[in-house]
């Protein structure tokens, strides 16, 4: 797995044609603008926080690598189970891969049919599928948690999970207002950043 730390002006010898595994980054990038503009406006007028778009197939493996990296670190540390988190897991596609390693997931989703689908995907596991509001629900114990959500809803998510230790990791997006005081680190994975958190 190719996971490396790099400062903001550092140029992966990968985007040096802008382009990655046929994905014009460009491109991909101005869709993720418009997306963000058009879901802020409806979270300002009382909407979801977060639309859903699932964690692109290519990059999964390397999620649930690292994810199942940092739990097992944190249970050496802590010297007891972890527990992973996703609000917003959509179908667990997450979820239900790093519940298939053995481990015990909670996997939040607000929409009632994706909820649905995630209790389905995930029925033979060690997961409870929990249908509510990411910034209102309080899983008792979340050791590692995974996010692919817009900024504002990582902002929710490090105040709802405040206290317990849990360590967020958030694809694309920092946390709403975050000018580099509340990340541990960024990793990159391809040409993508995760934003590492500690509530």
């Amino acid at each position: 797995m190719a996971v490396t730390r790099m400062s903001s002006g550092q140029q992966n010898p990968r985007n040096r044609d802008k382009s990655v595994r046929g994905l014009d980054l460009e491109e991909l990038g101005k869709t993720i603008q418009l997306l963000y503009d058009a879901f802020y406006t409806v979270d300002s007028i009382g909407g979801s926080l977060s639309p859903f778009v699932p964690t692109q197939e290519y990059i999964v493996d390397y999620v649930v690598l690292l994810v199942e990296t940092f739990l097992e670190t944190v249970e050496r540390l802590r010297k007891s189970p972890a527990v992973f988190y996703e609000p917003g897991c959509g179908t667990a596609t997450i979820t239900s891969r790093v519940a298939s390693l053995g481990r015990y997931a909670i996997c939040l989703e607000l929409d009632p049919d994706l909820a649905r689908m995630a209790r389905d995907n995930t029925r033979s596991l060690l997961v409870d599928v929990v249908q509510g509001d990411l910034s209102v629900f309080r899983p008792r114990r979340a050791s590692v948690a995974y996010a692919y959500l817009l900024p504002r809803a990582v902002l929710r998510l490090l105040e709802a999970l405040e206290g317990l230790g849990t360590i967020v990791l958030s694809l694309d997006y920092p946390a709403e207002g975050d000018k580099g005081q509340l990340a541990l680190t960024e990793l990159r994975v391809m040409h993508r950043g995760i934003y590492v958190y500690k509530t």
